[in-house]
């Protein structure tokens, strides 16, 4: 059945929405709306899951009060026939794993859409599969964070030591975990990052005999005391809220049987876990007080770096030495405890599209995270801190096979600041757009 709706906007940049609801045959959900007299539509997908958790049901008159209405369209049908759509708002990361273990009807589904983007140029997609493509295995995604540069030793802003595992093979295992500085207890992760229930199912492997419960492919992650608090820093567009959550409690390297957890169950509000109980040792510690700051500007950082606009990084306090350690990043989170979720969304989904009046061929659509770089060169040469520090070192990592160029580079910053760390971050400017 099909429901007919007309909304004011509360926001002068876009009009009157006209919206309609398509049947739903996926489980995908789907908001789609027209701007008046343009024709605007915005099509969003998310998985079933998601959806409860986020509770979008729930905030219909909210989206409806913003111009947009929650329907439903046949991801199994040609877009193309349900268009046009000016905005797809998409949580495939299952979809998007399942096609790439070969099942044919995701793959169909994923195709689908792209196939409608390709076709549709002027079409917005939040985010790209491209980009979100890079966070579905854990060790390219560490690796991603390690182009931000994170892991520099004098920065207060990391990556924790990691290996990518591909064998039950102990001997072997032990001489990748020793060369890539892995020590113990460390976290064994699954290599899948997204998309499955598996992908939050980890270990803490605390000596050379646990070696044997390790199930790869995964990657394994030294485990930094953290004193049972988690930081969550969700993007929605150009705006961060951070949110403390309980985590893992303090461990020692002793020997001790290996322990099963699941993230999510660790990491959830009000978790319960005995995981999550401070040794008594460690109850009477000074509370650790983080810089927001620090941490927002960590999340900009590594948004830059991924170019989306949904995502979520999770990050730990080092109770011994007070730095940051990047340990995840998740696209399109749940954002639980971002009470005004909703509102920001219906904002930044309407930000979005009116930058345009119509759906145009040869349009060209840039997320938040890419609107700042609209005028640098096509190829740009990045500093070693891409693109957020003060200091640009003369030879910066090798960026090769994430889009950049690793020639190096030499800037003024380096004769003012050689110790930018101990200065609150800055963004640097023209001096990472050189030619």
């Amino acid at each position: 059945m099909t429901v007919q709706l007309l909304a004011t906007l509360a926001t002068s940049a876009v009009r009157h929405f006209s919206i309609k609801g398509i049947k739903n045959v996926s489980k995908v959900i789907v908001i789609i709306s027209n701007e008046l007299p343009n024709h605007l539509k915005e099509g969003i997908l998310d998985e079933s899951k998601k959806n409860k958790r986020l509770n979008l049901e729930d905030h219909k008159e909210t989206f409806r009060n913003a111009g947009i209405d929650l329907v439903k369209f046949d991801i199994d049908q040609p877009l193309t026939e349900q268009g046009p759509f000016d905005l797809i708002l998409h949580k495939c990361t299952g979809l998007m794993v399942a096609a790439k273990d070969g099942d044919l009807t995701a793959e169909c589904q994923i195709n689908n859409i792209k196939d409608y983007i390709e076709k549709n140029p002027g079409c917005i997609i939040v985010d790209k599969f491209e980009h979100i493509n890079h966070l579905l295995d854990r060790n390219y995604q560490y690796q991603l964070l390690l182009q931000c540069h994170l892991l520099d030793s004098d920065s207060p802003v990391f990556t924790p030591s990691f290996v990518n595992l591909t064998t039950a093979d102990t001997q072997s295992n032990i001489h990748k975990l020793r060369e890539a500085n892995v020590t113990y207890p460390f976290v064994c992760k699954p290599i899948v990052a997204h998309g499955k229930k598996e992908s939050h199912q980890m270990s803490i492997i605390f000596d050379d005999y646990g070696l044997t419960d390790i199930q790869p492919p995964c990657v394994a992650q030294s485990f930094i005391n953290h004193s049972a608090v988690l930081y969550k820093v969700f993007i929605i567009g150009d705006q961060q809220f951070i949110v403390e959550r309980p985590s893992i409690k303090n461990l020692l390297p002793r020997g001790q049987a290996t322990i099963h957890f699941d993230s999510n169950d660790v990491s959830k509000p009000n978790s319960s876990s005995f995981l999550t109980e401070l040794d008594q040792e460690d109850v009477s510690k000074i509370p650790f007080t983080p810089d927001y700051e620090r941490l927002r500007e960590t999340g900009l950082i590594i948004q830059r770096q991924l170019k989306m606009d949904l995502f979520g990084i999770d990050v730990i306090v080092d109770c011994d030495t007070g730095r940051y350690a990047v340990i995840d990043i998740n696209a399109f989170p749940g954002y639980e405890g971002v009470d005004n979720f909703v509102e920001v969304l219906c904002n930044y989904l309407i930000n979005r599209m009116s930058c345009n009046e119509t759906v145009s061929s040869d349009a060209e659509q840039y997320s938040d995270a890419e609107k700042q770089d609209q005028n640098k060169p096509k190829r740009l040469k990045v500093c070693s801190e891409h693109c957020m520090m003060y200091k640009c070192q003369k030879e910066p990592r090798n960026t090769e096979g994430f889009g950049y160029s690793s020639d190096s580079m030499t800037s003024d910053a380096e004769s003012q600041d050689e110790t930018p760390w101990k200065q609150p971050i800055k963004r640097c400017s023209k001096h990472c757009q050189k030619q």
